[in-house]
């Protein structure tokens, strides 16, 4: 692939918030090989270098994996109009696909969001590395933003949940189809209230900034690691939230996901040993039990009951995502008609600090307080 600089902008100054710079690249992405000229424009490129560096990220081999033939092709051969895409190429990136609003709402919240982030390098906000619009001669402009992939882990993913604002969460599997969360995970009581912590200022950065409807991603792995030794390993000073100093890791590919109602019982073609070694970031590879349970009248239940699935080892990769849902006018309208006609109104339409409320009470009901301590370090 051919690249020319074109006459655009000035280059960014540091951390200009509303820069733009444009290249031209030329590119052949169809089955003929006929090439193609692209007009690729990113937006506030110094801001996302910086966000870039919080994580590790090389910003020249960033910029070569987006910029490369098989994202290009990725964008526009996108048939189905699925708007997260993952790089086949790069793992460690999710694409995801945004509207002309979404992307000035995002704009808009990008000098509070690096300031967020600066403060507490331990978000759980998925981080967001760049923003791209691309432009085929003679076609449509795309519009996309790219997000640290949560699921990434050397491990397999066996299950992977979108848990939203709301008291009913949902298992994903590769058909799309949605099946209600049948499980809660326990994590050593400290972890929990870091968890919980780094959750409470994310989300008052969210309410803050008018955003709803959002989600946690959370991936599990099963274990055959003993947990305590998990634990053990895990329980370190290190290990802290909202921290400057903390390190940044990250792991491997997206995994398939098994079937909701599997038995979590260990199974030589499910689970493997889990590395014991230390994981510095909260929501990556985090040791857990899983423990199935019963619901009562619709609500989580956080507590384990007789005849359910026995509790399993599990690690845990976890995020905030689908931050770019921004309250509005005709949002407020439609909160207001679904609560006149039922009890129990869309989260969808529920303004930002109703949704932060809900979000977190969620949550801590996913991660109850721990049955197990008596086994814990």
């Amino acid at each position: 692939m051919e690249r020319k600089l074109v006459l655009s902008e000035q280059e960014p100054s540091y951390l200009d918030f509303t820069s733009t710079s444009s290249l031209l690249l030329w590119c052949s992405i169809d089955s003929e090989g006929t090439h193609t000229e692209f007009q690729w424009t990113d937006y506030s490129a110094a801001v996302f270098r910086n966000l870039q560096e919080f994580d590790e990220i090389n910003f020249d081999d960033y910029s070569d994996s987006m910029r490369r033939r098989e994202t290009l092709k990725l964008l526009f051969s996108n048939k189905k109009n699925v708007t997260s895409l993952r790089l086949p190429h790069d793992d460690r990136f999710i694409l995801k696909i945004i509207s002309k609003s979404q992307m000035k709402v995002f704009l808009e919240m990008l000098p509070k969001y690096y300031q967020h982030v600066k403060s507490y390098m331990n978000t759980l906000i998925a981080n967001f590395y760049g923003i791209h619009v691309v432009k085929p001669r003679g076609g449509q402009k795309v519009r996309f933003i790219v997000t640290r992939n949560v699921l990434q882990s050397d491990s397999r993913i066996h299950k992977h949940f979108v848990i939203r604002g709301s008291p009913h969460s949902y298992h994903v599997n590769k058909a799309g189809d949605e099946e209600d969360l049948n499980m809660t995970f326990h994590l050593h009581t400290s972890h929990r209230n870091k968890i919980l912590m780094q959750l409470k200022h994310d989300c008052n950065f969210l309410e803050e900034a008018g955003i709803t409807h959002y989600s946690l991603l959370l991936g599990m792995h099963i274990c055959s690691t003993p947990f305590e030794a998990a634990l053990q390993v895990r329980h370190s000073p290190r290990y802290s939230t909202g921290s400057a100093d903390c390190s940044e890791s990250s792991d491997g590919p997206e995994s398939e996901h098994g079937d909701a109602d599997q038995d979590l019982s260990s199974d030589d073609d499910t689970t493997s040993s889990c590395s014991t070694e230390t994981e510095d970031r909260l929501g990556v590879k985090m040791a857990a039990r899983a423990v199935g349970f019963r619901k009562r009248e619709s609500n989580v239940v956080s507590t384990h009951t007789a005849g359910t699935v026995q509790p399993n080892n599990v690690n845990l990769f976890f995020g905030i995502t689908d931050i770019l849902q921004h309250y509005s006018v005709r949002k407020h309208i439609e909160h207001v008609l679904k609560s006149l006609q039922t009890d129990h109104p869309s989260v969808s339409g529920v303004n930002p600090k109703g949704y932060s409320t809900h979000f977190q009470e969620c949550v801590s009901k996913i991660f109850p307080e721990n049955d197990f301590d008596i086994n814990m370090l």
